[in-house]
């Protein structure tokens, strides 16, 4: 395999199709939760939709997967294939992130001055810390600034410990594989053991009603970049699996299909934080190797694929979408469309997937692209933003 151009942070890799339509699947699936919590009475919401929010597991276990499938040849002790690898995140994630943080503060000053100490302080907070890419680290700011925007500040955090993580999951991976293990069964469990203590009745995924203090536990468990590691490094680890040994694509889809079964009939007696932060990788780490190995069919069609592209605007700009929405209707319309649910899902839907279409084709790729080549010029800087 040839090295990378100074422009390229990688030697070319074959694509995978697949896990790019997978990426819309995965969006898709945190947009219907949402929607389903903001427009509907909550006996109408169908049991699988209710574990929406682990469409974020996915997206953890595919980054590290995609991370390790892309990078495993290159050489990372290296400090310009270092620089090369910020510069890429950096083009990758920041325009949308950063505009979708610039378009959800009306919506965000109107929250901050709504809400009271203690919580009012640290929800401000998140002006200064969700550019930076830090508030997953900080309960009551993390989810403050355009809600879905915490789980980039987690990938963040992944990206800085990427080049050290991928040589100890290579060289390594039954040791790495055991202590994650370990590591997500003491973080899960403490956990989910402190919550059951500090706020008993209370759920982990609609924490308001037990007030302030369990809302900032919940945040504390839910986004804190050191509770989900394991389930990016979960995704490094699934990488060397599927080099390793090729399961029949029939076999990990039908495993996928059980796995989700089991947990969605599951839910109601699984520990919350399990399901939130993790235990949904039964599901979908046979979905990945699948979608890795799956080379024709609709999953591999030029439009799904197109669709995967998108879906990164589409998962950060939803919650905005909403939220203009809502906030036309009760200008203009009196809160009516609380009578009409599948109408206001479907303008928020319809209002998204436009958004995103304008984001990805007007910002996404070409900021992309000029900011690397930008960054292949001789002489430029390691950002620090990239960590």
């Amino acid at each position: 395999m040839s090295g990378p151009r100074p422009s390229q942070a990688h030697p070319p890799v074959t694509p995978l199709p697949a896990l790019t339509a997978l990426r819309f699947v995965a969006a898709a699936f945190v947009l219907a939760f949402h929607y389903a919590g903001a427009f509907f009475a909550d006996a109408a919401v169908p049991a699988p939709i209710r574990l929406g929010y682990s469409g974020v597991t996915f997206f953890f276990l595919l980054s590290g997967f995609i991370l390790a499938y892309t990078y495993s040849a290159v050489d990372l002790r290296d400090r310009a294939a270092r620089v090369r690898f910020r510069w890429a995140r950096v083009a990758r994630v920041m325009p949308v992130y950063l505009l979708a943080l610039v378009l959800a503060l009306p919506w965000f000053v109107s929250w901050v001055a709504k809400s009271a100490p203690p919580l009012q302080g640290l929800m401000a907070a998140s002006a200064v810390l969700a550019p930076l890419g830090l508030h997953a680290w900080v309960p009551g700011a993390a989810c403050a600034l355009d809600c879905p925007s915490w789980s980039v500040s987690v990938e963040l955090f992944f990206y800085a410990l990427f080049p050290a993580l991928l040589p100890l999951v290579l060289g390594a991976p039954g040791r790495i594989a055991r202590l994650t293990l370990g590591a997500w069964i003491v973080l899960t469990g403490g956990a989910g053991l402190a919550f059951a203590h500090y706020a008993p009745g209370v759920s982990l995924i609609g924490p308001e009603a037990g007030g302030p203090g369990p809302v900032l536990l919940a945040q504390a468990i839910k986004y804190n970049p050191l509770l989900r590691l394991p389930e990016f490094v979960a995704g490094l680890l699934l990488y060397v699996a599927w080099t390793r040994r090729r399961i029949p694509t029939a076999a990990l889809l039908g495993s996928a299909a059980v796995a989700a079964f089991g947990l969605v009939a599951a839910a109601p007696i699984l520990p919350e934080v399990l399901l939130h932060n993790g235990l949904t990788a039964l599901a979908w780490a046979p979905l990945i190797l699948a979608g890795a190995q799956i080379r024709s069919g609709p999953l591999v069609a030029p439009a799904f694929v197109f669709l995967g592209r998108i879906s990164f605007a589409l998962y950060l700009i939803h919650v905005p979408a909403y939220a203009l929405v809502n906030s036309l209707d009760r200008i203009a319309l009196g809160g009516r469309l609380a009578a009409a649910p599948w109408l206001g899902a479907g303008l928020a839907t319809a209002l998204s997937f436009a958004l995103s279409l304008a984001l990805h084709l007007g910002l996404e790729e070409p900021a992309r692209r000029r900011i690397l080549r930008w960054a292949a010029r001789p002489g430029t800087a390691s950002p620090v933003a990239a960590r």
